[in-house]
């Protein structure tokens, strides 16, 4: 017995300190002889000990008594294990199994938390692996997530691509404006944020992609922040009258969330982004859309607050309500918003190129609108969901504009001068309902999917119209005086099946039909004064009542292969659509009908859990629309003129995505690539007459020809000194197209070239120096065949960012800034800089640090110009604006949270 514990302590002794096991594949557990197996320290990486697995997969290595170390193990074709290994722990009986990346993930989550996983075209990021400032909200997250960005609007660009939606665990929050989501929620409360592609509803039901895709970020929350109340309370008042207040109020029990949010000021500060089509204002210009619907295009739109000229004036506010009850069976999700929006400033737009003009012009707008929106989810049982989706919306729309235009000739005189003001009112209606039905058979991948979709849009609007027309060239003025009519109405309804059925486990087909009918009444009355100030008198050149019909039928079959590592769809779509446009006043009218055939491929690979790359191609047959056969005419404008061309034919249009992103562990290294090219052939392009003075817009087939796009963008993430916490990320972007088009019936090519470098800086400890710095060089290029010597070639360069210094972590003071210049061009020769500077100083105060005073200065340098600069097919267009420039606020915020488990 002596000799055995003798014997057996030595041995128990051996057994801890050495690192043994065996390795095998993970499914069929074949023995891996072979296998590099490293052992390295934690600290510094390097390697103290090294062999390989034997004939059986068996493995053994010499551990050292003390200190932190990292064993990997590796094998040709399989993924890479690691795992930490600690003193006065054993490893003598390690069991090690290798397929791919996804059993190395398994082991990294054991020991650590894995800050960025790719799920097929999804990337996820690990909340709990970025450090953000306390009391920050889920913005502040997404500055810090590599691949992500969010500028000072709170626009968010993710892997390239701007950002359209924003949802909170999948369900949408207070509808289409993400700053709702990312400026409310707390990023203490979040689990996982998604970026993916969102295709369109129907495409997630039936498996068949449609092309529609929105890039989107999912917010899933933590199960212990699902319980409890939160919210934000912020008041703010500065010099000349500046103001801003928030208040938001956050209900979450379980599934339940009740939201209500209210903001007004007049910073621009009130991120109204409800993304809405509709614009408000002046210009009341008729489009229509793919499914045939018409829409009006008017100037300001006051919940994105894109086009507003001057100093804004806001209000926006609004409930939501969603819940999941009966064990999930019910899901509902209700919102209602009310916006305000008044706005007055002055305008200057001057265009130079193949057309030469300058307009100056006042704009007052006063805008409201009431929105609300329901959707419902109803699990009948295990086999059968029904969705259904409803809203309505009012609004009241006001415009005041007064504008002064002229056209010049080549010789720089003006050849025609104009002189408007004109009144706008409108108020617009819109009715939409919609209802999904799939039904799961007992047969694993087969179903049925049925949607049906109706919705109406309806304006009536009143106006008057004061205006000279002074043509120099002919010698002519013309006046207007005129009281405008217009009303306009707008139904569409369709319905679409669809059938899976599965060929094998990882093969399904779909086929699938759908109709759509869409009708269309567009009523424009133009009342000349009878010079005794009577209106009554009916100018039928500038008046329309036209009806357009348009019906559909649609024909698909794909074909679906899914596997762990790839995903693939080939989809073939075919349309028959006919098109009828009368003129009720003429008692003419005109008919058209396309068959075209529309094909989709998507496909997706997971090279690993970190490592993924996605495909789509998308051929597309671009309709005419009503509006470039037979548009309605308006004379608010009357140097540019709109005709329609009855001969136009389709064009084909070629669009094919790549995407490829790989996030290293061990390194944390971040990279993203990606590329887009199109091509349209014959491509229906505007020709402009120019020759009797005034611009004369028509459409046309450039036939022969194609226009092509090429985009190209990458970038990488990664850390430049853990201990420091810096990190940067190059980014690299580059655009190229060239386009068709006719000026005075001569073929002008268009070719433009855009280089853009990136490169962002950052410092994130939330101690002492932190910054967030972005430098952006640009370099431009346009040229035209028909007016080689002017161009818009030119140096750009933009940079923003932000500086914080923390005395201690309640105390800080930082700067927002923004700078841009714009080199002269031949086009436009005078440069364009200004340097935006926002300094202020934060104190927290209460022991959770919740109460927030903020001192702040916008643009302390007093240099905000609005300005802006593009370029078409036909002319460069410099545009300068009021905006809103220096002033000093002081702001008191404080965030507030109850969660009780």
């Amino acid at each position: 017995m002596l000799l055995f514990f003798i014997f057996a302590i030595p041995g128990l002794a051996l057994g801890q300190s050495k690192i043994a096991g065996k390795i095998s594949d993970v499914k069929d557990q074949l023995k891996l002889s072979d296998a590099t197996v490293m052992l390295l320290t934690a600290k510094d990486s390097i390697l103290t000990g090294f062999t390989r697995s034997d004939e059986n997969g068996l493995f053994s290595l010499a551990k050292p008594d003390t200190g932190s170390y990292v064993l990997i193990v590796s094998y040709p074709k399989y993924g890479d294990f690691y795992t930490e290994i600690q003193s006065g722990v054993d490893y003598s009986k390690l069991a090690i199994g290798l397929t791919n990346t996804a059993t190395l993930l398994q082991e990294v989550i054991v020991t650590g938390r894995i800050p960025i996983t790719i799920k097929g075209d999804t990337t996820e990021y690990d909340a709990g692996s970025f450090k953000v400032e306390k009391n920050a909200k889920v913005e502040d997250l997404l500055k810090a997530l590599p691949g992500i960005t969010v500028d000072a609007s709170g626009k968010i660009t993710a892997q390239g691509k701007t950002v359209k939606k924003v949802l909170v665990d999948g369900e949408e929050f207070f509808g289409d404006d993400p700053t709702l989501v990312t400026r409310n929620i707390r990023s203490d409360m979040v689990d996982k944020v998604q970026v993916y592609e969102k295709k369109s509803e129907q495409a997630e039901r039936t498996g068949v992609d449609d092309g529609q895709r929105e890039q989107t970020i999912n917010v899933k929350l933590k199960e212990g922040s699902k319980n409890g109340m939160f919210g934000k309370a912020l008041l703010g008042g500065g010099t000349d009258d500046y103001y801003m207040g928030q208040l938001m109020l956050n209900k979450f029990k379980g599934s339940q969330k009740i939201s209500v949010y209210g903001l007004f000021g007049n910073n621009g500060t009130t991120s109204m982004n409800w993304q809405d089509a509709q614009k408000y204002g002046g210009d009341s210009g008729v489009s229509y859309g793919d499914d045939g619907s018409m829409s009006w295009s008017n100037f300001t739109d006051p919940f994105s607050g894109q086009g507003v000229i001057g100093v804004p004036k806001a209000i926006n506010s609004g409930v939501n309500f969603s819940d999941k009850f009966d064990k999930d069976k019910h899901t509902v999700n209700i919102n209602y918003k009310y916006g305000r929006l008044s706005s007055d400033g002055n305008d200057e737009t001057i265009t130079t190129g193949l057309i030469n003009n300058k307009s100056v012009k006042n704009v007052d707008t006063e805008n409201d609108q009431h929105r609300a929106n329901l959707k419902y989810d109803l699990k009948l049982d295990s086999l059968n969901l029904l969705t259904i989706r409803g809203g309505a919306s009012r609004k009241n729309l006001w415009s005041y504009n007064t504008r002064e235009a002229y056209q010049f000739s080549k010789a720089g005189d003006i050849s025609i001068a104009e002189i408007t003001d004109e009144l706008v009112k409108n108020n617009v209606n819109e009715l939409n309902f919609s209802t999904y039905f799939t039904h799961k058979f007992k047969k694993k991948g087969r179903s049925f999917t049925f949607d049906g979709q109706w919705k109406r849009n309806e304006m009536n609007g009143t106006g008057h119209l004061n205006s000279s027309l002074k043509n120099n060239d002919l010698n002519t003025e013309t006046k207007t005086d005129q009281d405008k009519v217009r009303n306009n109405k707008s139904d569409v309804l369709g319905a679409s099946i669809s059938y899976t059925e599965p060929l094998s486990k990882i093969w399904n087909l779909v086929v699938g039909t759908g109709i759509e009918r869409s009708t269309n009444t567009s009523l424009v009355e133009s009342f000349n004064n009878d010079g005794q100030g009577n209106y009554n008198q009916l100018d039928r050149k500038f008046s329309n009542n036209y009806d357009f019909d348009r019906n559909s039928s649609r024909y698909k079959l794909a074909i679906v292969h899914t596997t762990e590592k790839l995903k693939f769809t080939v989809a073939n779509n075919f349309n028959n659509d006919k098109l009828k446009q009368f003129n009720n006043y003429t008692s003419q009218g005109i008919t058209r009908s396309y068959f075209t055939y529309n094909p989709n491929v998507s496909a997706g690979y997971s090279f690993t859990k970190t490592k993924g790359l996605w495909m789509n191609y998308t051929g597309k047959n671009q309709l005419p629309s009503m509006s470039q056969i037979q548009p309605v005419l308006d004379n608010s404008d009357q140097i540019n003129r709109y005709l329609g061309n009855e001969n136009l034919r389709p064009s084909f249009r070629n669009s094919l995505n790549l995407n490829y992103n790989s996030f290293r562990v061990l390194t944390g290294n971040y990279v993203y690539v990606g590329g887009n090219i199109s091509t349209e052939r014959n491509p229906i392009t505007q020709n402009i007459d120019t020759l009797n003075g005034i611009n004369t817009y028509t459409w046309n087939n450039v036939e022969g020809k194609t226009n092509t796009s090429l985009n190209v963008w990458s970038g990488v993430y990664f850390k430049l000194s853990k201990k420091l916490g810096l990190s940067n990320s190059p980014q690299f972007y580059v655009n190229m197209s060239d386009n068709y088009n006719m000026f005075n019936h001569q073929l002008n090519k268009v070719n433009t070239t855009n280089f853009n470098f990136t490169y962002n800086f950052k410092r994130d400890t939330k101690t002492g120096l932190n910054f967030d710095l972005n430098f952006s060089p640009q370099y431009r290029l346009m040229k035209s065949s028909l007016e080689r010597n002017t161009n818009s070639n030119g140096f750009v360069f933009a940079s923003n960012g932000s500086v914080e210094y923390f005395f201690n972590k309640t105390f800080k003071v930082y700067t927002n800034y923004t700078y841009s210049y714009e080199a002269a061009t031949k086009a436009f020769d005078e440069k364009f800089e200004q340097f935006l500077l926002h300094p202020g100083v934060s104190k927290k105060f209460l022991k959770n640090e919740s109460l927030v005073l903020d001192f702040m200065i916008n643009d302390v340098l007093n240099q905000n110009k609005g300005f802006s600069r593009s370029a078409s097919t036909s002319v460069f267009t410099q545009r300068r604006y009021d905006t809103i420039r220096r002033y000093y606020m002081l702001k008191l915020s404080w965030d507030f949270t109850k969660m009780f488990l």
